[in-house]
């Protein structure tokens, strides 16, 4: 753990670094001229490594050019004592909330810095939706991993939960006993309607709706049947949203009917009242449809990580249009895109050996407006791609690291920017 005179050395560090640094790019944004080789330190032993669920502090450098002399300032994590066990990840829950996902889930208060629910609930790989009474969880089931009453039935098995906004659970379903002839086999492809009685899943031959007062599940289309138009045909439907609770937005891949051939990215609309729907192809862009993201009206639709060229597609579901977020580098979008929770920004993430640079951008510009550097001697942490959650509200940055490394502890560091 860092101490209190720490302070004064890191700006002694960085005076030294800004003069023998002369070809730094002005506007902050370059990570190879940018970072500053800054040791962190820990009370017990002067090491930044740390294993179990032990706190630590990581070195946030704020690259932001403002017309003034850049700034570096050290900010603390937040604190794991708040939570048992690793952390897994961390999700928006609205405002200043977020949900924690360790041995539960938490419902923490940022303004307030403390947890304020939890329930007891274990998953693996999950998602996390917000609705206008609650919370929607869905994830993979987890053996051994939770209450009895709220486990899964299966270890590998997709469940959701329903939960109000006391964060206690109203409803749970087992995606793996609804469907007799179908699977669904991404977490992505599930959706609640705005007002929570409904649950909309894509499988491999079809879109499904689920009723959370009857708990019965319809039929809203057919792939091979009802999943037409222009000449193209839908293979699957990746990820879903509700715009209304009569209608879906999705993002799936799709062939083209006549010619066959390889499968690609298309998004659209679907009326969960009469399967009325739409398909739009994205010319030379070929979306991850496993890494979309809402924020608002918004969905960051990201590249494949092979067609990646620095830049980013957005879709507005309100109107139904696109725009086209250029990035700071062509390579920049490979470590990771995030979009905050009301959509006002999105974030990339640029990995090095020991330290991640984290851009952000305002969406209405399209404009970079704030660079961060996170960095650690332990290079384990930058391994694997980061996780990032941007409140809007109070202008927040959250980052994760480690969370999928058993080797270490998870990290998460916070740190301010003024939109």
């Amino acid at each position: 753990m860092k101490t209190k005179w720490m302070c004064m050395i890191l700006m002694f560090a960085l005076a030294l670094n800004l003069s023998a640094c002369g070809n730094r790019q002005e506007n902050g944004n370059s990570s190879e001229n940018g970072a500053i080789n800054i040791e962190p330190q820990s009370v017990e032993d002067g090491s930044s490594e740390n294993t179990g669920n032990e706190s630590s502090e990581m070195n946030v450098i704020d690259l932001q050019d403002n017309g003034t002399d850049k700034n570096i300032m050290v900010v603390s994590t937040v604190k794991d004592s708040a939570f048992s066990g690793k952390v897994s990840g961390c999700y928006y829950a609205g405002g200043s909330r977020i949900i924690v996902a360790a041995d539960k889930l938490y419902l923490y208060d940022m303004g307030k810095g403390e947890t304020i629910a939890s329930a007891d609930i274990s998953m693996g790989d999950l998602c996390i939706q917000t609705f206008t009474g609650g919370y929607f969880v869905v994830g993979q089931g987890k053996a051994g991993g939770g209450n009895a009453s709220f486990a899964a039935s299966e270890s590998d098995g997709i469940n959701g939960y329903i939960l109000n906004k006391d964060f206690a659970v109203q409803d749970t379903i087992s995606f793996s006993g609804l469907l007799s002839d179908d699977f669904i086999v991404q977490i992505t492809g599930i959706a609640v309607s705005q007002d929570g009685k409904q649950v909309a899943f894509g499988g491999l031959q079809g879109l499904y709706l689920y009723d959370t007062s009857s708990k019965k599940v319809r039929t809203i289309l057919d792939y091979d049947e009802d999943g037409r138009a222009n000449n193209i045909g839908i293979v699957s439907m990746d990820s879903l949203t509700f715009t209304g609770n009569n209608t879906l937005v999705y993002v799936g891949t799709a062939t083209d009917i006549s010619n066959g051939g390889d499968g690609f990215s298309v998004y659209g609309t679907v009326s969960t009242d009469s399967a009325n729907i739409t398909i739009t192809k994205k010319a030379d862009y070929q979306v991850d449809t496993e890494e979309i993201q809402k924020g608002g009206n918004l969905l960051a639709m990201p590249q494949s990580f092979n067609k990646n060229n620095g830049t980013l597609l957005m879709l507005d579901t309100a109107s139904m249009t696109e725009k086209m977020i250029t990035f700071s580098s062509r390579s920049e979008g490979k470590d990771g895109v995030y979009c905050s929770g009301q959509g006002k920004y999105v974030a990339t993430a640029i990995l090095e050996e020991s330290s991640v640079t984290i851009n952000i951008y305002d969406t209405a510009s399209g404009k970079s407006i704030h660079t961060e550097i996170v960095q650690d001697s332990n290079s384990a942490y930058f391994m694997r791609v980061p996780q990032i959650l941007i409140l809007d509200e109070s202008g927040t940055c959250i980052v994760v690291l480690g969370r999928g490394i058993d080797e270490v502890s998870t990290l998460i560091t916070t740190f301010g920017f003024v939109g």
